[in-house]
């Protein structure tokens, strides 16, 4: 078992996700994948079908065809960056986790958006259906059918993170530019877990 610090991007929308969210997520709430969201049953049920909906094809379906499946799927895309290498010029190229939420975030530029700073467990092998383990889905040793998306450093947490698992959420407007920083009170420090791997 592995912890990994990530960053997760959300966009600001006033219908849905707003600074009442965003406190709110940090605070109490923590943050949950569209298909738990969408669960409307009670916890007993909640725990059968959720194991149904965790599969290799949903990661598949998740990481290389997330169009057609954010509404549904049982998984959200977290980052902690990485390195890619050229192997033309043998030169690497690091993807900060900060670049990458920050376009999600703010949709490339266009909007106000959400980065949440949080830590994940990380299974060292592939285990899509187990709860409770994100997938590092930018380690092409595990994962080469996700190589198109390696530079996002994606890191794919299952169901649920909960709120004393995130430490900070920073509000950016569309310039890129940070409008405030709310720090969790609860957040429980990773190291007293295990030893914490750390995002580029």
């Amino acid at each position: 078992m592995l912890i990994q610090n990530c960053l997760k991007g959300i966009v600001e929308r006033q219908n849905s996700f707003s600074d009442i969210q965003a406190i709110s997520a940090l605070q109490s709430e923590g943050l949950s994948a569209s298909w738990l969201r969408a669960q409307r049953t009670r916890m007993s049920a909640f725990a059968g079908s959720s194991h149904s909906v965790l599969s290799q094809n949903a990661l598949d379906a998740h990481v290389n065809g997330f169009g057609k499946a954010k509404s549904r799927t049982p998984y959200f895309s977290l980052s902690a960056g990485c390195v890619e290498l050229d192997p033309a010029t043998k030169m690497t190229t690091a993807y900060s986790a900060l670049q990458t939420a920050l376009e999600f975030a703010t949709e490339g530029g266009s909007t106000s958006g959400y980065v949440f700073r949080l830590w994940v467990l990380v299974s060292p092998k592939p285990a899509p259906e187990l709860p409770g383990f994100a997938e590092e889905v930018r380690e092409l040793n595990l994962f080469r059918q996700y190589a198109v998306y390696h530079y996002e450093g994606e890191v794919a947490a299952k169901l649920f993170i909960p709120a004393r698992q995130i430490e900070w959420v920073d509000k950016f407007d569309a310039s890129l530019s940070r409008l405030w920083r709310q720090r969790n009170p609860n957040f429980v420090k990773p190291e007293r877990v295990s030893n914490v791997l750390e995002m580029l």
